[in-house]
């Protein structure tokens, strides 16, 4: 009877170690704060799944991941899940790697019902989906929004700008050499010489750099009347206006400083120009101001499945990845974090509800997202990124004209096209 007695406590103790072999990794670049938070949900994930436990793996900054994670594919190392930019994604995919998430989100017994999936965002959903295909879920977003400084709008008499002709003309009216020695010590308007500065002001222009065909081809109109009326606007507010501070940085410094009164940025950076600003002025931000049509840029990455693994790490994976996404913890995310929640549904806790009677303005990235534009989630989006780039930083320090850096723009997106 004791032998019996010992083996069932034995093949007891073997199966709760067994069921907790089930082991993966989740490989992200979520620093500082962020990386924190990360932490926190996954061992939250871990407590209530004994039978899981994800291993989060800090690697890096985004350029970190994405090298690691393209090196990794080609040696047949890849980890359960990685964050994911989708033009990552969409050099991964041809390689047969990543695991289509269809059937999971379909699955009866534990994939999304009808409301949960409705509840997703659209214009995050469509940053996961390839043709039919769903090869990610969204995870962390953020969208971009006027941030300004309250003192100096309240001091001036001014409102806060809702067209770029608003913008120009506050800009102006708070651009001042206080002291008189001939140079700018406090400029109306900050932005950053990126892509995705540029990308803000051409969208609200209603163009773009590239354009994805029915067929899957692509077709580059970057040399275009909106493009070239975008770029001369940041150059006008920078050279010929002289309203706008311009560098490749951050903003929140100057800003924080008082050189600045305006800049247009992700939400992602609100923690930052609080701490910035604190015990200096007042701040808070307004949805990026209309041109021919309201289409502020979605930024941020998606949580990636890969295939090489097993059966059981995929269940796993999967339990994981809707954990993320799930009402609650998209509330704790997006509070500690500053990320929009990916799902409607987050907007209903009592969580969130609380966090926005405390802070009305985080709505302001909310009701951006009916009108939010999205990178084409192709592999040569990481080309129009560099190319595009160094087109603005160019043509900002004077290094070409805007006609010659769209042209040149041109050429080095039509020969990337070509490559791919």
């Amino acid at each position: 009877m004791r032998k019996k007695f010992l083996l069932i406590v034995t093949l007891a103790i073997l199966a709760v170690f067994a069921m907790a072999n089930v082991e993966i990794e989740f490989w992200h670049a979520m620093g500082g704060a962020q990386g924190t938070t990360v932490t926190e949900i996954v061992n939250a994930f871990n407590e209530a799944n004994p039978d899981i436990n994800v291993k989060a793996i800090y690697v890096g900054n985004y350029g970190a991941l994405q090298q690691k994670l393209l090196v990794s594919a080609e040696s047949n190392t890849l980890p359960a899940l990685s964050q994911a930019y989708g033009n990552w994604t969409a050099k991964l995919i041809p390689r047969g790697v990543v695991e289509e998430l269809n059937g999971w989100i379909a699955n009866p017994e534990v994939g999304f019902s009808t409301e949960e999936w409705e509840a997703i965002w659209s214009p995050f959903k469509k940053m996961v989906t390839w043709g039919s295909s769903i090869y990610a879920l969204p995870f962390n977003k953020s969208t971009y929004v006027l941030y300004y400084n309250t003192d100096l709008f309240e001091q001036y008499g001014l409102e806060v700008p809702k067209t770029m002709e608003d913008l120009l003309f506050a800009s102006m009216m708070l651009t001042e050499d206080k002291n008189k020695d001939g140079t700018i010590d406090q400029y109306g308007f900050g932005y950053r010489t990126t892509v995705d500065h540029f990308m803000t002001f051409l969208r609200a222009n209603g163009g773009e750099a590239i354009e994805i065909l029915p067929d899957g081809s692509v077709k580059v109109i970057i040399n275009s009347k909106e493009a070239k009326e975008a770029l001369q606007f940041m150059y006008d507010m920078a050279h010929t206006y002289g309203v706008a501070l311009f560098q490749g940085g951050y903003l929140d410094a100057p800003f924080g400083d008082g050189k600045i009164a305006m800049f247009i940025e992700t939400i992602a950076s609100a923690s930052y120009v609080d701490s910035g600003s604190r015990g200096k002025h007042g701040w808070a931000w307004a949805p990026v101001p209309m041109w021919k049509v309201q289409a502020p840029p979605f930024a941020g990455t998606d949580v990636v499945m890969f295939s090489n693994i097993t059966p059981e790490q995929k269940d796993a994976a999967w339990k994981f990845l809707k954990f993320i996404v799930s009402p609650d913890i998209q509330a704790y995310w997006s509070i500690k974090t500053g990320y929009m929640p990916v799902t409607s549904l987050t907007l209903d806790t009592p969580q969130w509800k609380a966090y926005v009677e405390q802070n009305p303005t985080v709505l302001v990235p909310i009701s951006q997202i009916p009108f939010g534009s999205v990178d084409p989630n192709v592999a040569l989006w990481d080309d129009v990124r560099t190319i595009v780039g160094t087109m603005v930083g160019d043509v900002i320090n004077q290094k070409r004209t805007v006609e010659e850096g769209l042209a040149w723009a041109e050429q080095e997106l039509l020969r990337a096209a070509a490559n791919q």
